[in-house]
């Protein structure tokens, strides 16, 4: 079935367009950035069904005036004018992730093990202890291991609901930098204040620096923000944080929480400064 978009906004800077869309994925909104014809501002589209969801989202986000959509939707740009919030040129990063998470975890968990702790062990999950003797390196290639299905499921999903955003405004190669060193300090300080005496391993840390890295680049564009109209975005950004944070993460007995939280920080702090500059990148 082809999808219809229709143009809610316009006259935007990038920044503004990709912190509308950002707005209305929060409220489950698909949405799509693009240029506008000439390339001299951005323009924010939704689907025909949702036109009027879309609208009072907006206007809380954006205090310009709303484009109403014509009698007769207008197309999204096409080929390479729209840059889209998902579409698989911006998902290339989380993909290739993703990729490497399940091949990873058909090496480890394929062929017949003794135990599946022990398999974990052997593949680099952390044990604080083995960390502490030296073994630093599993802080790393613990983000890369899911005790099971369901784990990796879980965690690919999220990853592939909040790369695509992300890499479209910041670039695949640091989102990959971003998703792996959160990921490491998300262990790191479970590693310090988290329970001795569990093995850990999962994508999670990484995952909700992926969330911290979104709220971020709106923190950065606020902190660069001349007035009341561009910085109202950011903050609404953080309160989407919240909830999506509490739905990605949950409550799930056994979850590390201290390495959810930790990447969480770390992706709000590298999200800012990566953020920095976003525009002048997208121009060049």
């Amino acid at each position: 079935m082809i999808k219809t978009m229709v143009m809610v906004h316009g006259d935007l800077t990038r920044e503004e367009a990709h912190r509308a869309a950002l707005s209305l994925l929060a409220m489950g909104i698909e949405a799509e950035v693009g240029r506008e014809p000439g390339g001299a501002t951005w323009q924010v589209s939704v689907t025909e069904e949702e036109v009027a969801a879309a609208l009072p989202v907006l206007r809380e986000a954006l205090t310009t005036d709303l484009i109403e959509p014509a009698p007769v939707p207008a197309p999204a740009p096409a080929g390479g004018a729209g840059v889209g919030i998902w579409t698989w040129e911006a998902a290339a990063s989380s993909i290739a992730i993703v990729a490497a998470c399940v091949a990873i975890h058909a090496f480890v968990h394929g062929g017949p093990q003794p135990t599946a702790r022990s398999a974990m062990l052997a593949a680099g999950a952390v044990a604080p202890w083995l960390v502490r003797d030296g073994e630093w390196w599993r802080l790393g290639s613990a983000v890369f291991l899911h005790f099971d299905l369901k784990h990796l499921i879980g965690n690919m999903s999220a990853l592939l609901f909040l790369g695509p955003p992300l890499a479209s405004q910041i670039g695949h190669v640091r989102t990959l930098v971003l998703f792996v060193a959160t990921g490491v300090a998300g262990n790191l300080v479970s590693q310090l204040i988290g329970n001795e005496a569990a093995i850990k391993a999962g994508a999670s840390g990484g995952v909700c620096g992926l969330l911290g890295a979104l709220a971020g680049v709106a923190l950065a564009a606020m902190a660069t923000a001349t007035d009341a109209r561009e910085r109202r975005p950011a903050w609404q950004t953080l309160g989407a944080l919240v909830a999506l944070f509490g739905m990605i993460v949950g409550v799930e007995p056994g979850s590390d929480h201290y390495a959810h939280v930790g990447g969480l920080v770390a992706g709000i702090v590298l999200g800012r400064a990566l953020g920095v500059g976003a525009d002048r990148r997208e121009a060049s």
